[in-house]
């Protein structure tokens, strides 16, 4: 594996901190508003619309691992269906095996099927800085240790039939992508990687139980699977690619990345297959006041990431109750919520129970 000088992060920092700060004062129209889908777990994020073009920036600062990003999107190029769609991106994670640094970015080129659906192309290339690693590290950290590149290309399947972007009762958002690392592309690994997203939203008590509270509630099914493989020279897909299932976009209840594959001395490593299911009942509560803005939610989560198909079982299981608030702040809209979760299968150290507070909804 490579084994390059490491760059300093402090600059790139400074530099997506201005960025996100402008995003942030951008002007939005509520009625062009949509949903980021994106690789981060959108702990936090705000969109804005201004003209053919959409700029949102997302975020995850909590715990041991952070990331920024900031993207913009530019649709019907040449009053066609043509768009074109591009993301930077920074992070760190200062964890007690190793710390690593991470910039990178993307860019996309597509086409909007019909109003609903677009297909997309994209190239995606990501520098990771894996330093102070401690000796007695595992091997899925030691030998990463320095700079390396991924550098891949990818198709992007999306169609998005939901109601409204922050508060859903009804339609369905579908995710389908795949995309292919190469060394020849400038990168130092060969991988594949498939993933299928889906998330499904109904109110059926609606009509028969007009006037009634359980006539607004929403029942949401969301399903996840990602799987990645190496090939040619590459032993192994590197840890920083890799899946980590726990925590509050996945299984909540259970502390970050605890239904993960781990290494030498219980370090978690990161699987290459991922499968998660989540289960959510959503009520508006207080509506004439909050018109719709603050609903509360239960839900039951399943979940983890494996080395290989042959392992999976032995799921985590997690239910609890939350709180979800549309902010707005002058035109600018996101959602905060806090969940309780109850850990239904606990392992070790694992928490009991967690809660987690996070801005954004992952599904």
């Amino acid at each position: 594996m490579p084994n390059k000088v490491i760059a300093p992060m402090g600059g790139r920092w400074v530099v997506a901190g201005f960025l996100l700060l402008a995003v942030g004062v951008a002007p939005l129209r509520a009625e062009e508003a949509e949903q980021t889908a994106g690789r981060a777990s959108g702990a936090a994020e705000v969109e804005h619309g201004f003209g053919r073009v959409k700029v949102h920036g997302s975020g995850d600062l909590s715990g041991d691992a952070q990331e920024l990003s900031v993207g913009l999107q530019a649709r019907r190029l040449f009053n066609g269906p043509l768009f074109f769609a591009g993301e930077g991106r920074v992070g760190q994670e200062r964890l007690l095996p190793y710390d690593l640094h991470h910039w990178g970015g993307e860019v996309g080129l597509g086409a909007a099927l019909d109003e609903a659906t677009d297909l997309s192309a994209f190239y995606r290339l990501d520098d990771y800085s894996v330093f102070n690693v401690s000796a007695d590290a595992d091997a899925a950290f030691r030998t990463v240790r320095g700079l390396s590149t991924v550098s891949a290309l990818g198709l992007a399947l999306k169609r998005d039939q939901r109601d409204d972007p922050f508060y859903p009762t009804a339609g369905y958002r579908a995710r389908l992508k795949g995309e292919m690392a190469l060394r020849g592309w400038g990168g130092d690994y060969n991988f594949g990687r498939l993933e299928s997203d889906f998330s499904l939203y109904a109110t059926p008590l609606g009509s028969p139980a007009a006037g009634r509270w359980w006539g607004e509630l929403t029942f949401v099914e969301h399903l996840r699977v990602g799987w990645l493989e190496s090939f040619g020279s590459t032993d192994e897909v590197p840890f920083f690619e890799r899946y980590f299932v726990g925590g509050a976009s996945t299984v909540r209840g259970h502390r970050g990345r605890w239904l993960t594959p781990r290494g030498n001395d219980d370090q978690f490593v990161g699987g290459k297959l991922e499968l998660l299911n989540n289960v959510e009942a959503r009520l508006p509560i207080f509506k004439e006041r909050f018109h719709r803005r603050l609903s509360v939610a239960a839900f039951f989560d399943v979940g983890r990431a494996y080395r290989r198909f042959s392992e999976v079982g032995d799921f985590g299981y997690g239910v609890g109750a939350g709180l979800r608030y549309v902010v707005k702040i002058w035109e600018v809209q996101g959602v905060a919520r806090a969940d309780y979760g109850v850990n239904l299968a606990r392992e070790d150290d694992d928490s009991t129970s967690h809660l987690h507070l996070t801005f954004g909804i992952p599904f």
